[in-house]
Order: C-alpha cells, then sequence, then structure tokens
C-alpha cells in the first residue's frame, strides 16, 4: 500500500481524536486517575475500541454504498419517514456542538492562562478568531494537518506528565484490561466513555470518509484513534499524581508539585491544544452534519459553523455558561447516540445498500450490539442526570437503567437476527 496515501489517511482521521480529546475528556480522565488511580483504564481501552469500530461502519457505509448517512436513510425508510429521522439524530447533534463550543474555546483559553498572563477575554477573541479563519478556508487537508499538529502537542504534553508516574508495564496492562467498578466509579467510567464515543463524530467520520478506499479508511481510523486512546490514558495516568482538583489551575498547582515547573507548562500545552482543537472541529463537524444528512449546499454549511462559533464565543466572552442548555443537549444526545448506533447497523446489514462482502460478519454483529448496550446505557444515565436536575429528584437509577438497556439490545438484536434470517439464509 502507498506510504504517502496511508499518511495521508492518518492525518485525514485525525480530526476524530483531536474531536474527542476536548477539555471534558482533561477533566474526566485526570478526575478518574485521581480518585480511582489506574482501576478505570480498561474503560478507555473499551472506549477506543467501541470509537473505532463505530468509526469504521460509518466510514465503510459511505464508501462502499456510495451514499451520505441521509441518502442511505431516504433509500431505506422512503422520503417521508427519514425526514423526520434525519431531523432527530442530526438536530440536536448540531445544537450540541453549539452548546459545548464555549467549553471548547475557554478550555483553550485556560491552557494559555496557565503559560501567560494575557486578559482571558482578549485570549477569548483570538482563539475565536484564529478558529473561524481555519474553518472558513474549509480545506480538509489544512485542518487535517492542524489537526495532526495538535494532536502531536497533546501526545507530547500529557505523555510528559505520564511517564513521571511509577507504575510498572503489568501494572499498565493489568488495569487496561481487566474491568472493575470501585465503589462511586460507575458515572466516571460512563463518562470516560462519553468523552471519547460521540455523536458527531460519527457523521465527521462519515463525511470525511469520502473519496477513500476502505482499507485506507481503516489504517488511518485505527491509527489516529488508537493514538487519542493512548492520550486519554496518558492523562488518566497523570491525574494519578494528584489527590483532588475543583479547577485546572489547582490540578496545576498540583502537578508543579509533583512534576516541576514542567507539570504547569505540560498541562498548560495540553489543555490548550486539546480545548482549540476541539474549538474547530465542534463548527466544522456541525457542517459535515448539514451536507451528510440534510445535504445542504456549501453557502448553508459555512452559516452553521459560523453560528456554532459565535454561540461559543458568545458565552465565552460573556463568562455565562449555559447550563440550562448543556443539561437539555445532554439529555437530547442521550437519545441520539444509542438511536444513531442502532440506525447504524439496521443500515450496514442491508443488502439493498451495502454488498454482501461488505456486511458485518456474525461476530462483528455482536460486537456492535454490545456497543450500542454499553452506548444506551451511558445515554440513559445523562437524561437520567438531566431530569434529575430539572425536578430536583436524586439520580443514581443505574440498577433501572442497566435493565432497559439489557432489554433493548436484546430486542435489537432479535430484530437483526430475524432479519438477517429472512434476507441471507442463516447468517446473523
Amino acid at each position: 500500500m502507498n506510504k504517502n496515501k496511508t499518511l495521508s489517511s492518518v492525518i485525514l482521521w485525525s480530526v476524530i481524536s483531536a474531536a474527542f480529546i476536548g477539555p471534558g475528556t482533561v477533566t474526566t480522565a485526570a478526575t478518574a486517575g485521581s480518585l480511582f488511580q489506574l482501576n478505570l483504564l480498561w474503560a478507555v481501552t473499551f472506549a477506543t475500541i467501541a470509537c473505532i469500530v463505530l468509526q469504521e461502519v460509518s466510514g465503510r457505509l459511505t464508501i462502499v454504498s456510495g451514499m451520505t448517512m441521509g441518502q442511505a436513510l431516504t433509500k431505506k425508510y422512503g422520503e417521508q419517514q427519514s425526514s423526520w429521522l434525519k431531523f432527530l439524530l442530526g438536530g440536536p447533534v448540531i445544537l450540541g456542538c453549539a452548546a459545548y463550543e464555549a467549553g471548547n474555546i475557554l478550555g483553550a483559553v485556560s491552557g494559555l492562562n496557565l503559560m501567560s498572563s494575557i486578559d482571558t477575554k482578549i485570549l477569548t477573541i483570538i482563539i475565536t478568531a484564529a478558529s473561524a479563519f481555519i474553518l472558513w478556508s474549509g480545506k480538509r487537508n489544512t485542518i487535517g494537518w492542524l489537526m495532526t499538529f495538535l494532536v502531536f502537542l497533546m501526545g507530547v504534553a500529557f505523555f510528559a506528565l505520564a511517564i513521571d508516574t511509577s507504575f510498572s508495564f503489568q501494572e499498565y496492562l493489568k488495569s487496561s484490561l481487566t474491568p472493575q467498578l470501585p465503589v462511586g466509579s460507575e458515572l466516571l467510567t460512563l463518562g470516560l466513555v462519553g468523552t471519547t464515543i460521540v455523536p458527531y463524530n460519527v457523521f465527521l467520520g462519515s463525511g470525511i470518509s469520502k473519496g477513500q478506499t476502505v482499507p485506507l479508511m481503516r489504517i488511518g481510523l485505527t491509527i489516529s484513534v488508537l493514538i487519542g486512546g493512548l492520550i486519554t490514558a496518558a492523562i488518566l495516568v497523570a491525574g494519578t499524581s494528584v489527590r483532588s482538583f475543583s479547577n485546572f489551575n489547582e490540578l496545576a498547582q498540583a502537578l508543579v508539585e509533583n512534576s516541576g515547573p514542567i507539570g504547569g507548562w505540560a498541562l498548560g500545552i495540553g489543555l490548550f491544544a486539546a480545548g482549540f482543537s476541539s474549538a474547530i472541529t465542534s463548527p466544522y463537524a456541525a457542517s459535515i452534519i448539514t451536507s451528510s444528512v440534510f445535504n445542504w449546499n456549501e453557502q448553508k454549511q459555512r452559516i452553521v459553523w459560523i453560528f456554532v462559533l459565535l454561540v461559543g464565543f458568545a458565552f465565552g466572552i460573556s463568562e455565562v455558561k449555559p447550563i440550562p442548555v448543556i443539561l437539555a443537549v445532554q439529555a437530547l444526545n442521550g437519545l441520539v447516540l444509542p438511536l444513531l448506533t442502532a440506525y447504524l447497523i439496521l443500515l450496514i446489514n442491508d443488502p439493498a445498500i451495502v454488498p454482501s462482502e461488505h456486511r458485518p460478519s456474525p461476530f462483528y454483529n455482536v460486537v456492535l450490539l454490545i456497543i450500542f448496550g454499553s452506548v444506551l446505557l451511558m445515554g440513559l444515565n445523562n437524561i437520567d442526570k438531566s431530569v434529575s436536575s430539572w425536578v430536583a429528584m436524586p439520580t443514581g437509577h443505574i440498577m433501572l437503567i442497566s435493565t432497559i438497556s439489557i432489554a433493548l439490545t436484546g430486542y435489537l438484536a432479535l430484530k437483526l437476527f430475524a432479519w438477517n434470517k429472512k434476507n441471507n439464509g442463516t447468517r446473523f
């Protein structure tokens, strides 16, 4: 396989790893390490594998069918039924991109604040303007190269922090492969999965896979997401050296105490790279969704990413956190990701859309169903948290949520089995 094409594919798919490693990932992974040491490292392993599988299915669907996700939904369900499906799947994800954009921008600003004394508002304007300039170019290669550089920065910064810990290789290996849930770790475990598998990345993967071959897509995707998973793991490992923190300044101070001045600088660089990359990929993903789902033209796509960026800038410059909006988006996305996963499973198994040689094997379908159950559990938990915040009721209905998740996963498995048996004889 041509090395230049392979490198180009890795650079292109680096957008995915840059997209899921944002300020939220830094906070969640560092907190997991601080509270539970290496005990939740396996969740990063699972989330990374699940991300690769879902992105591979999304990319494969687009490449082998020659259709965007919106076109595939229309072919399967017809114009009338698919129109509300597109709105249900794409609309909340675009709103999510806008709601979280302020956090991305302020995350980048927080990283710069750890290394300089420039006013926060000035830095917010600079980050927003730089993001707008890059997005206005609209060039996939330019964005891909920049994301590769930012991922490299994150990698160097967070690995510099992780390498200062004293765990053995055997401890890393055991914690990476052995599932365990210490008391009180359930929500953080779901959070680690949720910051890696995000709805807009599925659409992003579908959009950027155009013009690629399946083998090239798989190589570029796998390498890029594995690097992203390793960086998330490095953040978790770095967090093990900190007892507790409530903001990035406290985290930086704790790292300085443990690692010297390099600890603060490494966090600042890593946090800046994580925030800036997500500040670009979030509007970028929103514009791709309008293309791949709603089939909008380039002018409308540009309006969408400008909207997302301006919403983030407005909340960021005013330092007002859109908490009600974020809670609503969390609830909506709690529904969207499981729905999106379910429809991906159905579309990739449809003989009218995907040729037989590219449809999943029985084992691959089982893996997809496990991922569906996991994201459903995570999604229902987000809904539980959001609803509880609205009506001031206690959270933690984990047994009920688990029961619902198992039941719905079983239903999808039976439906898939019956459908494939009808279309393919005995194939699952």
